[in-house]
């Protein structure tokens, strides 16, 4: 069994190469990490498995990393070289440019990055898969509330809150279509909103801090909290859905050979929206907010001025988004989900990311 893995330097990928690594049925993995400034793809995955994560796997001995071959881009997008018709090849596309925006001028660059990327990527690579399989994002179809089910191509209007969603939504809706054309296998994987370790080590470990902990951040260290209250515009049913990424990366892995077309990996109940950014806040020391229930703010202070002007203006759509839970009753059946106290996880992932600073580790 031949893996083709992206977006191993990114927080889901890595944690994908590592559960791939653990099973021994898979003779190959090969890598895609583009050459980055003055760093060759090498290097760059140097950096990977001298990373936290990966040291931490004291049973990961380094002659696994034999099975792996890293490609730039350039040698990459040439899969005759290195790849076989006739071999057992699955493609795992975890690359993807997260960017929440709801400017318009961000549309193209985000449709470039994610529609047209793996556009490219299926047209080079459909002769020599077996299966195709497309990490996506359970929020691809937008606010649509309710109950969402793993089919999110089946008669749903979808209400896209940014370009993001969109351009997720339309490359799943593509790779279907021409997966049917080029008899190839899709599978669309749609992750959550991802956090921390909740079952490898480091414990409530991962390697870029965004969405909910971009929350955490903003309340960390601000000067401008001093002295500023803070309101919050929320819809008090909504809720927030966070998933361990350890958890993803192996329910992903567990899936590769099972015959499932779309799944969504979530968890089975949302956080509060106002008991989860409470918790969020509170975690990082600051006390002087409050929540209103989808009211407009009007005559701003400083502090809440720049939080709309940056990350609440990217996640305000979120936080005001209708109520909405997810079927994971096949996702269950699969990897039951681990058991822990959502709320207090919340609150550990951000003390864990405070404590380093809120800095990514740079991949």
């Amino acid at each position: 069994m031949h893996i083709i893995l992206t977006g191993v330097t990114g927080t889901l990928g890595s944690q994908v190469l590592l559960e791939l690594l653990k099973n021994e049925t898979i003779d190959k993995i090969s890598l895609l990490i583009r050459d980055k400034k003055n760093l060759s793809a090498q290097q760059r995955f140097q950096r990977i498995i001298e990373s936290e994560l990966f040291c931490s796997e004291t049973k990961m001995h380094p002659e696994v990393y034999r099975r792996i071959d890293v490609y730039n881009s350039e040698a990459f997008f040439k899969p005759a070289t290195y790849l076989l018709m006739k071999n057992e090849n699955y493609f795992i596309h975890s690359a993807g440019y997260v960017n929440l925006s709801t400017d318009v001028s961000q549309k193209e660059l985000i449709f470039k990055e994610n529609f047209s990327f793996a556009k490219k990527i299926f047209e080079a690579f459909h002769l020599y898969t077996k299966k195709f399989t497309y990490i996506s994002t359970a929020f691809a179809i937008g606010d649509v509330g309710g109950k969402i089910e793993n089919n999110f191509h089946d008669d749903v209007v979808p209400n896209y809150r940014n370009a993001y969603e969109e351009s997720k939504h339309k490359t799943e809706k593509h790779l279907l279509e021409e997966g049917k054309k080029k008899g190839v296998q899709i599978q669309i994987l749609r992750p959550s909103v991802i956090g921390g370790n909740v079952m490898n080590t480091p414990l409530n470990y991962i390697s870029k801090y965004m969405v909910y902990y971009l929350v955490g951040k903003f309340f960390h260290k601000n000067p401008l909290l001093e002295g500023n209250e803070m309101r919050l515009s929320v819809n008090f049913k909504t809720g927030l859905n966070i998933i361990p990424v350890d958890y993803v990366a192996k329910v992903i892995v567990t899936v590769l050979r099972k015959n499932i077309q779309e799944l969504n990996i979530v968890q089975n109940k949302c956080t509060n929206i106002v008991t989860g950014l409470t918790r969020i806040i509170e975690t990082v020391g600051y006390k002087q907010f409050s929540f209103l229930d989808n009211v407009l703010i009007q005559n701003m202070n400083k502090l809440e001025k720049f939080y709309y002007s940056t990350i609440g203006n990217h996640l305000a759509p979120y936080t005001l988004s209708k109520p909405y839970e997810f079927n994971t009753s096949l996702l269950e059946e699969i990897s039951p989900l681990p058991n822990y106290n959502l709320v207090d996880y919340l609150g550990e992932t951000v003390k864990y990311a405070a404590e380093n600073n809120f800095k990514n580790e740079n991949l």
